[in-house]
Parts: structure tokens; C-alpha cells; sequence
């Protein structure tokens, strides 16, 4: 072999190498990752923990408030439950309340009045038992009523179904005009300052992963942003796909699902459903590329 082509050979060794070399930095590299060693990719979709403002008592919805995708308080007047017969019992309630105290009143002028003749010996004592029993009597009554109408006052202010949390809204479930029965929800509320990225790992990874290890989520709509996130969660138990898998070649097909925390979500820029790539550092060497 001549000097020249030993030459050639070498030079087109030495290519190879390098761009051999150039593909394993580029993968390296790939998604922020810093590597693929110390790090496990993965993907799946952004999700929130729903909440629901659930009517508390039957009726037909009168008024929603909301509408989908709006931020809204704790609290917060999100529909009303049209009620007519509970108002009605309620104005009821309210002519009885002010009948029994007007009555306990005047028992009770007749009791301290009755109360000085007996001390002056003025009056038998039969004639103001029969006074103090009217009295008490009235009292009782009185103070039935108070706790009927109050009551009553909490029940219709049970009409007004409120938000159970700051958020944002998801879903109007229902609409005006709608006949509902208790613990119906009404709205969706999700807050979107937890949020997180629900993953699944097959059985020879998931080992490798830790409550507590540090993730990086990339979403397909901020590809060039890495949003800080944490492993929040690790299922206990794996799902198998297909079913009532056995064999040792199928076992890696079982996976267990993930929930990885996302720390913050400025400006509300993520939301539900969003699909986004991961990673999660698996080895505290690993150092995250900038």
C-alpha cells in the first residue's frame, strides 16, 4: 500500500471520528439536557387539579356569572339558583319572627310587672305562674322562629354558588334555564399556578426516578423555554399494556405514571392539555446545559 493511499485512509478515518463525535455532543445536547447520561426524556401532557363549584340545593339555574377561560377568587359569585318557594317561606318565616317577638315582648312587660305585685305581695303566687309560664312560652317561640328564618337565610344564601378556589375557569357546565339537583357542579376551575406534566415510564426506568428529582418541561407551544418542574409523584402501581402481561420480554411495556410539578407559571403562559417533552435528572452530577 502506497504512503499516498495510507494517507487517504487515515484522513477518512479521522472524518469518520469526527463527525462520529459531532453526532454525539448534537444528542447529547438535545432538548437542554446537558447529556443523555444522567437524564431520562420522556414526554406527556400539561394537566391541573379541577375543581368544581357544585350547587348545594335542587333548582334551575338562574345566572352564571363566568365565562370559560376568566380568572376568578375564592369565593367568588360564580351562579345563582332560582328559588321562588324558598323566598316565599322565607318572607313567611320573617311575618312569624316579628308576630312571636312582638308577642315575648308583651309577655315580658306583663312578667316584670307581674314579678313587683308578687314581691309586694300584692298579687297570689298561682296567678303569676300562669304570667311566667306565658312567658316562657313566648320566649321559646321566639326563639324558634329566629332559628327557622335563620336557617331559611342559609339556605337561600346556598342559591349562591360560589367559587371554591382562586382560578381560572375551564368549563361551563350547565346552562341558564338548566334543572339541577344537589351536588351538581356547575363550573370547572383549575389553578393555573399548579400545574403539572403527566408522564408514564416503563418498569426499567421508573427505578431510576425519585420523588424530589429536578425536571425540565419543555412544551411543543415554547419549544425554546424550559419550565423548572419537580417529580412530585410516582404511581404505585404500574399499567399494563397490553393487559395481564407476563412474559419477560412484554414486561418493559409496563408503565407507571408520573406527575411532575411544574414550579412556576408566569403569566399563565402553560395551560391544560398543552403536549411537552421532559427531562429528568437522574444523576446530581448531571448539569443542566444554559
Amino acid at each position: 500500500m502506497t504512503t499516498k493511499n495510507m494517507a487517504s485512509i487515515l484522513l477518512s478515518a479521522i472524518l469518520l471520528a469526527l463527525v462520529a463525535y459531532g453526532s454525539w455532543v448534537f444528542l447529547a445536547g438535545w432538548m437542554g439536557g446537558g447529556g443523555r447520561a444522567g437524564f431520562i426524556e420522556t414526554s406527556g401532557r400539561i394537566e391541573g387539579r379541577e375543581h368544581h363549584a357544585a350547587s348545594k340545593i335542587a333548582g334551575r339555574v338562574d345566572e352564571i356569572y363566568v365565562e370559560e377561560g376568566g380568572e376568578i377568587e375564592a369565593g367568588q359569585k360564580v351562579a345563582l339558583i332560582d328559588s321562588p318557594q324558598l323566598n316565599a317561606t322565607l318572607d313567611q318565616a320573617n311575618a312569624h319572627l316579628r308576630k312571636a317577638e312582638a308577642n315575648f315582648k308583651l309577655t315580658q312587660r306583663d312578667h316584670e310587672r307581674y314579678s313587683r305585685l308578687l314581691k309586694e305581695e300584692a298579687i297570689p303566687r298561682a296567678e303569676y305562674e300562669q304570667v311566667e309560664n306565658r312567658w316562657m312560652l313566648a320566649k321559646e317561640e321566639a326563639i324558634a322562629a329566629r332559628k327557622e328564618v335563620d336557617k331559611l337565610k342559609a339556605d337561600l344564601e346556598d342559591t349562591k354558588i360560589k367559587a371554591p378556589i382562586k382560578g381560572t375557569v375551564v368549563t361551563k357546565i350547565v346552562q341558564p334555564g338548566e334543572v339541577i339537583v344537589a351536588g351538581t357542579p356547575v363550573v370547572s376551575l383549575v389553578n393555573m399556578d399548579d400545574l403539572y406534566l403527566k408522564v408514564f415510564l416503563t418498569t426499567d426506568k421508573v427505578g431510576k426516578v425519585g420523588v424530589g428529582d429536578e425536571a425540565r418541561v419543555h412544551p411543543d407551544a415554547f419549544p425554546d423555554q424550559a419550565f423548572e418542574a419537580v417529580v412530585e409523584k410516582i404511581s404505585e402501581k404500574a399499567e399494563f399494556t397490553p393487559k395481564n402481561v407476563e412474559t419477560k420480554s412484554q414486561r418493559a411495556k409496563l408503565v407507571f405514571e408520573i406527575k411532575l410539578k411544574i414550579k412556576e407559571n408566569k403569566d399563565h403562559k402553560l395551560k391544560p392539555g398543552m403536549p411537552a417533552e421532559a427531562l429528568i435528572k437522574i444523576d446530581k452530577k448531571a448539569v443542566w446545559k444554559k
